[in-house]
């Protein structure tokens, strides 16, 4: 057998094993949510070079990457990760990844729409670094873009499947135990146009790390929908350098109006990537999309000088796609 099958056979085992055991174990916790109220009140995190680069231990890897979930009634549930199903998911990647089978496998491919838009009977007439150079999306119901939405508490998600919105975890929670109530989900919208109205949402996941301790690092987070907004989802995997571009609803431009930025992305660490595109508030949760526009990271942070995105790495996507064997 061909040595590549052998490492993707034996790295699919104790990935699919560790998923099963832990990473889908969601235990339901006695307390019920503190739900922060309000929409367009998310805050985007501040963040030091320091934690960016700060290097973790097994224990506090495993301890940050376990999840949290939420329901729209406010049950809560846990899902820990032990340090030894960490160990065997990062050996697993590892050798996939000598064997540059990273990118290649830990992909999901996009699925077209299959409801049409409704008519538009509208009318509509961050940090950014240096010029904005940011354009305005105007055709929202066309791929890519249709996969974009707004998220009702003031940011961006990207349908990854027909019901599972990714965005930030700072887009679903503060950082210190408490949730946000309005993640109702807008795909497509453009201004006052919602090409396929607004959809409820009935759960939320995001890791520990950034639920309990606002840790940048493990910005990420996954909403479910009661309904599928159109039927079709983006295409999303693992981070592999080169050019992408940041699409969303920035704050400081017209309420529901799509901007976009493209160019060169740089990984600074196995969880961050940073870059020089245009973004403002709002753009919280935007997928760091390639040129062929699969998701491969999500926007979380920005300064004067660079803006950065948790990075689509082979843990993160794992974990994400146990997140949504767990809620279907």
């Amino acid at each position: 057998m061909n040595r590549n099958l052998i490492v993707f056979a034996i790295a699919g085992i104790c990935i699919s094993g560790a998923n099963a055991n832990e990473l889908t174990n969601f235990v339901k916790m006695d307390e019920k949510a503190i739900f922060i109220e309000g929409e367009n009140i998310v805050e985007v995190p501040d963040v030091s070079d320091y934690s960016l680069a700060r290097v973790y231990s097994t224990a506090e890897k495993a301890a940050a990457m376990s999840a949290v979930a939420v329901s729209a009634d406010g049950t809560q549930y846990k899902a820990d990760i032990s340090e030894e199903t960490l160990a065997v998911l990062e050996q697993a990647v590892q050798a996939m990844q000598a064997q540059g089978l990273d990118s290649s496998i830990f992909t999901t491919e996009p699925h077209d729409p299959t409801k049409p838009a409704l008519p538009d009977d509208t009318f509509s007439s961050l940090k950014v670094i240096g010029s904005d150079n940011r354009v305005r999306v105007t055709n929202t119901t066309a791929k890519p873009h249709l996969y974009n939405g707004r998220i009702a508490v003031g940011c961006t998600g990207t349908l990854i499947t027909k019901k599972h919105v990714l965005t930030a975890g700072h887009c679903i929670s503060n950082g210190s135990g408490g949730w946000y109530k309005s993640l109702n989900f807008t795909a497509g919208q453009n201004g006052s146009y919602k090409p396929w109205g607004t959809t409820t949402w009935k759960n939320a996941v995001t890791t520990s790390g950034w639920h309990n301790n606002g840790d940048t690092n493990y910005d990420y987070a996954l909403i479910i929908l009661n309904s599928e907004p159109h039927g079709g989802h983006s295409g999303w995997g693992t981070y592999s350098g080169g050019t992408h571009s940041v699409t969303g609803y920035p704050g400081d431009k017209p309420t529901g109006t799509m901007w976009t930025d493209s160019g060169s992305t740089s990984a600074i660490s196995n969880t961050r990537v940073c870059y020089t595109l245009d973004t403002a508030g709002g753009q919280s949760g935007s997928g760091i999309k390639d040129s062929g526009n699969y998701v491969r990271g999500i926007h979380t942070t920005g300064s004067t000088t660079r803006n950065c995105g948790t990075r689509m790495n082979s843990s993160v996507y794992n974990t994400v796609k146990g997140w949504i064997t767990k809620y279907p």
